[in-house]
């Protein structure tokens, strides 16, 4: 399978870059982690959640997290009167698909926040000078003084 290549690549390349002892302790966390522990449900978690603006993403493959799970927290965040966008993304890479569906998740973040900013009026700053573009002289490309476009 396709999949099983992906996965054994990502393997060693996760354990190049991280510690396994690290990596034990992360997915123990995620494994033990409960929303509802403290608050007794998960309605009970977003009681006070009515001025928050939630962006739900789920995946149709995603068996560690399924969409139903989100859902659920849907529903929470309906009952608590939360401003909430779910959107369940068909996709065939199963819990990974946030990591490979990239421009998917690009574009729903990207229109998510894009419509918080005009809504909330939100101004982004003005770019730091240090960081503008820098014009390109004709003795470095060989061509004529240009500016490099972000």
């Amino acid at each position: 399978f396709e999949i099983e290549s992906y996965l054994k690549y990502n393997g060693h390349n996760f354990t190049r870059r991280f510690d396994a002892n690290s990596y034990l302790y992360i997915t123990k966390s995620m494994d033990y982690f409960d929303l509802c522990a403290p608050h007794g449900s998960v309605a009970a978690a977003f009681a006070n959640s009515s001025h928050v603006k939630f962006l739900v993403i789920s995946f149709t493959s995603d068996w560690l997290y399924p969409s139903y799970h989100s859902k659920e927290l849907v529903s929470a965040l309906h009952a608590a009167e939360a401003d909430v966008t779910y959107l369940d993304i068909k996709s065939s890479w199963g819990h990974d698909a946030f990591l490979l569906e990239v421009d998917t998740m690009t574009n729903l973040l990207g229109s998510f926040l894009g419509r918080l900013m005009r809504e909330e009026a939100v101004k982004l700053p003005e770019p730091d000078p240090k960081f503008a573009p820098k014009e390109l002289g004709a003795e470095e490309n060989n061509t004529t003084p240009s500016t490099i476009s972000p």
